[in-house]
């Protein structure tokens, strides 16, 4: 157990977690998905099946985040699922062309991942002669190319700390540097979490409340972070990110050496 998250695998180096909070989640969205999208006996099976296969497209998309930062000599340390979504922890080195590979890799899974899905609907669309199960085959199929479609619209939104944020930060850091950057970004991230709010609120969605709440505290911490590294010597930044990237180097290191099964 790691911070209220337990171990699923380890693929390529990288760790991946699951919160237990998923799970409460997972209890709540799963009947509605079944109701709204699915039909007959089997109706909680394939929404259980849809709501494993997002989080599946969750992890494609963060591990493309992961191996991008570990091909520029970033580190990736693991991967933790929760209810909105997932999050890769990584450390790419702190050069803009470096971050940005890193951001952009994710959101480029799901962009392969369009001619698959939109592919294997096309394929199912009227080959099923059974027709609740057919239809549910090829409701099952649609609904994943508009959930991977959807994420990657969703992901895009300029608004830190969303990928679109982050992306637009690293397009910013080559020319702003690094602070003006998150500044920039952490005041459209909080201006983006307010439109959320609204539609939420208008929507009825508790969902997108919660989502609003997590990209305003993200965008804050956004900001924050800017302005006290627009104090810092640049020089500092950067070696105090050398010292720790070896720190953690030499950490895994002797991990490995003392927990073989690790590996």
């Amino acid at each position: 157990m790691r911070n209220g998250s337990f171990k699923l695998f380890r693929l390529f180096g990288i760790d991946v977690f699951l919160h237990w909070s998923w799970f409460l989640v997972a209890a709540w969205l799963i009947p509605s998905f079944g109701k709204d999208t699915f039909y007959g006996p089997d109706a909680m099976l394939w929404s259980a099946l849809l709501y494993l296969s997002l989080f599946a497209i969750v992890v494609m998309h963060e591990y493309g985040h992961a191996l991008a930062c570990k091909s520029v000599g970033g580190l990736a340390k693991h991967i933790v699922l929760w209810p909105l979504g997932g999050v890769a922890f990584v450390q790419p080195p702190q050069r803009p062309g470096a971050v940005l590979w890193s951001i952009v890799a994710g959101p480029l899974v799901n962009v392969m991942l369009i001619p698959v899905t939109v592919g294997a609907y096309i394929l199912l669309r009227g080959s099923v002669a059974m027709p609740v199960a057919g239809d549910n085959l090829q409701q099952f199929f649609f609904s994943m190319m508009v959930m991977n479609f959807g994420l990657l619209v969703f992901n895009m939104l300029p608004i830190y700390p969303l990928d679109g944020g982050q992306t637009l930060m690293s397009v910013l850091w080559f020319f702003t540097g690094r602070a003006v950057a998150l500044q920039v970004v952490g005041i459209i991230g909080m201006i983006g979490a307010a439109l959320l709010l609204l539609l939420a609120i208008f929507s009825g969605s508790i969902l997108m409340i919660f989502i609003a709440g997590f990209v305003g505290l993200q965008a804050w911490a956004g900001l924050r972070a800017g302005t006290k590294l627009s104090m810092v010597d640049p020089r500092q930044f950067d070696e105090r990110y050398r010292e720790r990237v070896e720190k953690d180097e030499v950490e895994r290191k002797i991990q490995d050496e003392v927990d073989p099964w690790r590996r």
